[in-house]
């Protein structure tokens, strides 16, 4: 794992997300408030002498996605608003959301149940769910399908989804390299949701545009701006 070369001293700098390594690192299955989380994830990754260097301003979770103009029509705005409509729709979800805890906890919090479920391949639900073929998908809040597509990320009032923070990790060997630090710090709280909704959309063009180099420079470009 990425994260066993990390506390190994293999690679330096590490980008994971607060709920991967919540649930899969520490194997923690509570859902904590987002600064709670992140504080006693720090404090754990210290012990490791890895440093949380903080958050880059995004995340990517999973969360109930509508297209903007059903959401609108039906006055649908938060997980709760849709849970009234849940009967008389139909879901979409990856291969593994239902059988995961965020689904467990949706249901635990809203009380949903929808007529269908069905499970696709990611790259296939936003179109499916544009196109009607289904109400509702489980999609990735930092795709850059959302935007593509004109869908809409249903709030989850009662936080029954952890939040999945991007966050810096520096390796053990490193944690007192202050130009290190001081080279990472402008990408800290500089990258916004919709900026990285767009990256991921460029990345997926297929053309001179999509390659990582490019993308890199287009979201460099856009940090600099703020």
């Amino acid at each position: 794992m990425i994260f066993d070369a990390l506390a190994s001293n293999d690679i330096d700098v590490y980008v994971d997300y607060s709920g991967t390594l919540w649930a899969n690192q520490f194997h923690r299955t509570d859902i904590r408030p987002r600064e709670e989380l992140l504080g006693e994830l720090k404090a754990t990754l210290a012990q490791q002498k890895i440093t949380l260097l903080g958050e880059l301003g995004f995340e990517n979770a999973y969360a109930l996605v509508i297209p903007r103009k059903r959401a609108e029509a039906l006055g649908i705005h938060t997980i709760a608003d849709l849970a009234a409509h849940a009967a008389d729709m139909s879901m979409a979800a990856d291969y593994e959301f239902f059988s995961r805890p965020e689904w467990a906890g949706l249901q635990k919090a809203y009380g949903l149940a929808f007529r269908t479920q069905r499970q696709m391949q990611p790259d296939f639900m936003y179109a499916a769910a544009a196109s009607g073929e289904v109400d509702v998908i489980a999609g990735y809040t930092s795709d850059g399908l959302i935007a593509k597509y004109d869908l809409v990320v249903l709030d989850d009032s009662k936080h029954a989804i952890p939040p999945y923070d991007a966050i810096m990790l520096i390796a053990p060997k490193r944690s007192s390299d202050s130009a290190l630090r001081q080279a990472l710090a402008p990408l800290l709280d500089k990258i916004d949701i919709s900026d990285m909704r767009e990256a991921n959309l460029r990345a997926a063009g297929g053309d001179g545009a999509s390659s990582p180099d490019a993308v890199a420079r287009w979201l460099w470009e856009r940090i600099g701006k703020r």
